[in-house]
């Protein structure tokens, strides 16, 4: 019997419910776990992740100088980054989907990354798109 894989822990719910997105990476879970969880302590912040569409988002909940050590620590260990950040999330940012979280349209059927513009995630319904 081959043993199971290790499996990073699931997002801290309430950093999942109320923290603020700050990166989305694509890469490897398990040195997603092992950078994010490094930012977390070099900054003596809460900071987790989760994925949502393929794509890791980077959470952060606290205030607003401990947002400010979160992207310090993040350029400071960026080169120890086994993977790829796929955007950058400002103060206010709505970040990428989260079930439960995100508010979505009626008849909605889809949600996808839209890191281009003003907006961070595209909602598909069957009347078009939404922008949100």
């Amino acid at each position: 019997m081959t043993p199971e894989p290790h499996i990073p822990p699931p997002c801290d719910p309430e950093i999942f419910q109320i923290g603020q997105p700050v990166l989305a990476i694509g890469g490897n879970p398990y040195e997603i776990e092992r950078w994010v969880k490094a930012v977390a302590l070099g900054a003596d912040a809460r900071v987790d992740w989760h994925y949502s569409g393929g794509r890791a988002q980077v959470l952060h909940l606290g205030d607003v100088q401990s947002r400010l050590r979160v992207f310090e620590t993040m350029s400071r260990l960026r080169p120890t980054l086994e993977g790829t950040i796929l955007g950058v999330f400002r103060e206010g940012d709505a970040g990428l989907f989260r079930s439960g979280v995100t508010p979505v349209p009626p008849g909605a059927t889809a949600a996808f990354f839209d890191g281009g513009s003003g907006s961070t995630y595209l909602i598909e319904s069957e009347k078009g798109s939404d922008r949100s």
